[in-house]
């Protein structure tokens, strides 16, 4: 049964749209505005973002996965389509796997070779934006705006 898996997926895109409808109530230069702060911008970790649950889709579907590669947005709602784009498509194939214990071998960037099941490697997604957009609101905060909340029990709380 996947329902958990996809609910856990669902957590993910809320909190990806939660940053970016905060965003819109924002300057519009916040998201390309310039920080040193692991990242220099916000566009730059939504461009990470990007690319790396591409690179890790691929893997689940055992494809050869596309360079892991900040993908670049020139503006915030050409991230936010990119984004919400390939989130559908994702979810669309999640709900069609059958088992997400399934086992995939897949080479890291670095050449090496590991295996590891679907819901382990979407585990490995979700966390990753989690994480970043803890990046984000570290961004907003230093340019002198509220951060949003993301947190899952909020997502719970509807």
């Amino acid at each position: 049964m996947n329902e958990p898996f996809l609910h856990m997926y669902d957590y993910s895109i809320w909190a990806n749209e939660r940053v970016f409808n905060h965003m819109q109530s924002l300057p519009e230069d916040v998201f390309h505005h310039e920080v040193n702060l692991g990242f220099h911008s916000i566009a730059a970790v939504f461009g990470h973002l990007a690319a790396a649950e591409e690179v890790w889709f691929a893997r689940i579907k055992e494809e050869s996965p596309p360079p892991l590669t900040a993908r670049p947005f020139a503006n915030m709602e050409v991230a936010r389509h990119y984004m919400s784009q390939l989130q559908t498509r994702h979810r669309e194939y999640l709900a069609t796997v059958d088992d997400m214990g399934k086992i995939v071998t897949y080479d890291n960037t670095a050449g090496e070779s590991f295996q590891n099941s679907i819901s382990e490697i979407l585990q490995q997604v979700v966390n990753h934006g989690t994480y970043h957009r803890g990046n984000i609101t570290t961004m907003f905060r230093h340019l002198g705006h509220k951060g949003i909340i993301t947190d899952y029990i909020a997502f719970l709380r509807g």
